[in-house]
Protein backbone atom coordinates (compact mmCIF):
# COMPACT_ATOMS: atom_id res chain seq x y z
CA UNK A 1 0.00 0.00 0.00
CA UNK A 2 3.13 2.44 1.04
CA UNK A 3 4.72 1.70 -2.42
CA UNK A 4 1.63 2.92 -4.54
CA UNK A 5 1.17 6.14 -2.11
CA UNK A 6 4.67 6.48 -3.07
CA UNK A 7 4.27 6.34 -7.03
CA UNK A 8 1.74 8.51 -7.08
CA UNK A 9 3.18 12.29 -7.14
CA UNK A 10 0.14 13.96 -5.13
CA UNK A 11 1.03 17.23 -6.83
CA UNK A 12 -0.38 16.11 -10.15
CA UNK A 13 -3.11 14.04 -8.57
CA UNK A 14 -4.11 17.58 -7.24
CA UNK A 15 -3.88 19.56 -10.42
CA UNK A 16 -6.22 16.95 -12.06
CA UNK A 17 -8.73 17.25 -9.35
CA UNK A 18 -8.54 20.61 -9.80
CA UNK A 19 -9.14 21.10 -13.54
CA UNK A 20 -11.85 18.31 -13.65
CA UNK A 21 -13.88 20.67 -10.66
CA UNK A 22 -13.30 23.29 -13.21
CA UNK A 23 -13.93 22.08 -15.91
CA UNK A 24 -17.48 20.55 -13.88
CA UNK A 25 -18.47 24.04 -12.97
CA UNK A 26 -17.90 25.05 -16.51
CA UNK A 27 -20.28 22.02 -17.81
CA UNK A 28 -23.13 23.54 -15.39
CA UNK A 29 -22.52 27.35 -15.86
CA UNK A 30 -22.67 27.09 -19.33
CA UNK A 31 -25.95 25.05 -19.03
CA UNK A 32 -27.38 27.49 -16.54
CA UNK A 33 -26.98 30.18 -19.01
CA UNK A 34 -28.51 28.76 -21.87
CA UNK A 35 -31.63 28.09 -19.61
CA UNK A 36 -30.99 31.77 -18.59
CA UNK A 37 -30.95 32.98 -21.98
CA UNK A 38 -34.39 31.11 -22.73
CA UNK A 39 -35.84 32.19 -19.92
CA UNK A 40 -35.07 35.98 -21.27
CA UNK A 41 -36.34 35.27 -24.51
CA UNK A 42 -39.86 33.64 -22.97
CA UNK A 43 -40.27 37.17 -21.18
CA UNK A 44 -39.01 39.63 -24.04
Amino acid sequence: MADIFAAVDFSTVAAFVAATGVAIIGIAMAFKGVDLGKRGVRKA
